[in-house]
């Protein structure tokens, strides 16, 4: 992120990776890796300010906007909840260890957990200007907050009340303006940025992911004894059906909340994103801080598992996944009796 930004700085598009190459050997050791940038344009745009900060001083800074951002989505999932018990909210959310990961390595999920908890307040509150800048907020980091974007703008579809026609125009509107403001970071962007994405998926490791904690990766290691990202995509396919066959004829009723709705989407993006790494659990605080107003020891089974993935190393990911599947369960079991379809 940080030398994208500053080869922007200097001209050089976003998506120029052998420019970028070149500039960036002047300012870095020779053993120095940098991948192809692998995210939407808007989002390099958002961070455009690092590159002008000496590199340390940037880290620092985007530890404390992820630290910002994670604090501000406790805020927005615990409406009613007192201050100490907010303050503890946040300690929590800090200390999930795949928080704790995302804030040390200073990833790049932050917002759409942002975005998805912010979807959920606003549309309990009927604020269309924040539902739209929820759903812009997802899309900072497509694969991950895909699903969600798709649920929370079918949503406000359904819904058909002024609130969401509002929220829906905004969001369109909002969409134009990122997609303009694309052409700022790289002036043939909606085709460069495909090409980065091929150049990222033929990395070394991306493929063939060792690292990759998603159920359907989880499955595929299991029986075959080696991640594989195209062979997941079949098994995520498989069970993508599975879920919606199962959310849309028994559970369609838990769907018309935003608040099950998103948690829902954020666990089946867990469960069947196939390239997705144990940081991107941060996604499980959404359903967490809604099973915790529920079941209160089962919300801590749920938190405290992944501290038992840390003694396993890359074979933690098994529980990582099996986390996922079972708050996918709980949702399911404690947001109401199923509703059966009769078409």
């Amino acid at each position: 992120m940080y030398f994208t930004d500053k080869a922007l700085l200097n001209g050089i598009p976003i998506y120029a990776y052998p420019a970028q190459l070149i500039f960036i050997k002047t300012l870095t050791p020779p053993d120095f890796t940098f991948h192809p940038y692998p995210y939407p344009p808007w989002y390099a745009l958002s961070t455009l300010y690092l590159g002008w900060l000496p590199v340390e001083v940037a880290a620092r800074a985007w530890f404390l906007l992820n630290l910002a951002m994670l604090s501000l989505t406790v805020w927005l999932l615990t409406p009613g909840w007192q201050g100490p018990r907010r303050i503890l909210g946040v300690l929590a959310a800090v200390l999930f260890v795949p928080a704790f990961g995302l804030l040390v390595v200073g990833q790049y999920s932050a917002p759409v957990l942002l975005g998805a908890a912010l979807f959920v307040y606003a549309a309990r509150k009927n604020k269309p200007f924040w539902s739209a800048a929820a759903l812009l907020l997802m899309t900072f980091k497509p694969h991950i907050g895909g699903l969600l974007f798709l649920a929370g703008f079918s949503w406000l579809i359904l819904e058909r009340s002024d609130f969401a026609k509002r929220a829906l125009a905004l969001a369109i509107i909002g969409g134009v303006l990122l997609a303009g403001s694309g052409f700022l970071a790289d002036p043939a962007w909606p085709l460069t940025y495909l090409q980065s994405l091929a150049r990222y998926r033929d990395i070394p490791g991306v493929q063939t992911c060792g690292l990759c904690a998603s159920l359907s990766v989880v499955l595929v290691s299991v029986t075959t004894g080696q991640g594989n990202t195209a062979a997941a995509t079949w098994v995520s396919l498989g069970l993508a059906l599975l879920a919606g066959g199962l959310l849309f004829t028994r559970f369609r009723a838990c769907l018309k909340d935003p608040t099950i709705l998103i948690s829902i989407f954020a666990v089946l993006t867990l469960l069947i994103d196939p390239y997705l790494l144990n940081y991107d659990y941060i996604l499980l605080l959404l359903p967490l801080f809604w099973l915790v107003r529920h079941r209160v020891w089962l919300a801590w089974v749920v938190y405290f598992i992944p501290w038992a993935a840390l003694a396993f190393g890359r074979n933690g990911n098994i529980l990582l996944a099996l986390v996922g599947l079972v708050t996918f369960i709980l949702i399911l079991q404690h947001s109401g009796p199923p509703v059966l379809a009769r078409d």
